[in-house]
């Protein structure tokens, strides 16, 4: 049954800092946690370090588990995704054209190791799909896992090994145009799928967990804008204390404008949040209040707040959908398949009800119809995903 799957998976999360590792070689999964907090820069020479300390932990602790067909599941935003429209020529000049706009947008393309294959074509031009990643993280992973003996034999990002799993779990998608939303506790992914190839992804810092019952989510608070906050800061400080002026009148300066570029993009458009909240960050910072005429009625039962606070989710959702005309264009997407506790699946039906206006409609991935006994066993979608790496969108593999 398991012959064409990778024996195990391995996921590296910089954002929790944990790595996840399923095993398969006994013919059910086993999941455990190799690091957990290991408190390392992404990627630099102590991470490196930890991972391989906590590797050699793992394998002690675990010395039946099997190394052989390894998946390495990386974060999303190690790796690039794009699309790139060539006009229709002869074979040779339009791998030439390809490889000049690769290099064009891409200016340390030396530094990448990308992959490119047709996503349609037509007489009048053909758009390339393109994924890549940076040469020197291959190498120094793959350092690391051969000197623990660790046969990695496909490395693949996160929301393309989600992907894997949605198709895996229901066929009818491994030629289908969709939107893979999974919510996890504390962060979400987006994939955008076209023909059942990853061609895109997106993520959200916040998952299920502001799913709260009795309050409404702050949804400016949800972003940590702390660096963009003290820019904004430091620029006004510097505007109050040098102002230039010639021939009477007061010229901008770049921190004028870093200023008044910040007050005009405030929320005082469409894409604002569309209720109030009283909540605080850390106890620290007050959630932006808005005028009445752009909050909603307040919910008055535990669904109402839920359904609200999901909305969340919805909006991203359908921003992502209306702004990616790359993506969109190759194929429309009218389905969004939601991965998420079942706790919540109501959500989804009363959503629909506004399916007219919203031009799409949220199915629940996992239905009771659609069971499989390595899922069950997967605490987290990519890590199943990430077995079938050799069966689906090969060419995002590395």
């Amino acid at each position: 049954m398991y012959e064409s799957l990778m024996s195990a998976a391995i996921a590296i999360n910089t954002d929790s800092e944990t790595v996840r590792f399923f095993d398969i070689s006994n013919g059910i999964g086993q999941k455990d946690t190799m690091l957990g907090n290991y408190r390392a820069r992404p990627f630099d020479d102590e991470f490196f370090q930890k991972l391989d300390r906590g590797i050699k932990a793992y394998k002690l602790k675990n010395p039946v588990a099997q190394f052989s067909k390894v998946s390495l599941i990386l974060p999303n935003h190690v790796f690039l995704t794009d699309t790139i429209k060539i006009p229709a020529l002869n074979k040779r000049a339009m791998e030439q054209s390809l490889d000049l706009a690769f290099g064009a947008i891409y200016k340390n393309r030396n530094d990448l190791k990308y992959k490119t294959y047709v996503l349609t074509q037509n007489k009048q031009f053909s758009i390339y799909g393109v994924v890549g990643i940076r040469k020197d993280l291959l190498e120094k992973i793959g350092k690391v896992c051969s000197e623990n003996e660790i046969d990695v034999q496909s490395i693949t990002f996160a929301s393309n090994a989600s992907a894997n799993a949605a198709i895996a779990l229901n066929q009818k998608l491994k030629a289908a145009n969709f939107l893979l939303l999974d919510i996890k506790e504390n962060e979400a992914q987006y994939a955008f799928v076209n023909k059942g190839r990853t061609v895109g992804y997106y993520s959200l810092p916040f998952g299920h967990s502001i799913l709260y019952k009795s309050r409404l989510a702050a949804e400016d608070l949800l972003f940590d804008h702390t660096s963009a906050e003290l820019l904004v800061l430091n620029a006004k400080e510097k505007a109050k204390a040098k102002q230039i002026t010639m021939m009477g009148e007061e010229i901008m300066t770049d921190a004028d404008a870093i200023e008044v570029a910040k007050e005009e993009n405030s929320y005082n458009s469409e894409d604002a949040p569309i209720f109030p909240s009283e909540n605080t960050y850390d106890g620290k910072k007050a959630a932006r209040k808005l005028p009445k005429f752009m909050q909603r009625e307040l919910p008055t039962d535990r669904e109402g707040f839920l359904y609200e606070n999901f909305r969340i989710f919805v909006k991203w959702t359908l921003d992502l959908l209306a702004n990616n005309p790359s993506i969109t264009s190759l194929g429309a997407i009218d389905t969004v398949y939601v991965n998420m506790p079942s706790e919540y699946a109501f959500l989804l039906d009363k959503l629909n009800e506004e399916k007219e206006e919203n031009k799409v409609i949220f199915e629940a991935l996992v239905s009771d119809g659609i069971s499989n006994p390595l899922y069950e066993q997967a605490d987290e979608l990519e890590l199943f995903g990430a077995l079938h790496t050799s069966l689906y969108n090969k060419m995002n593999n590395f």
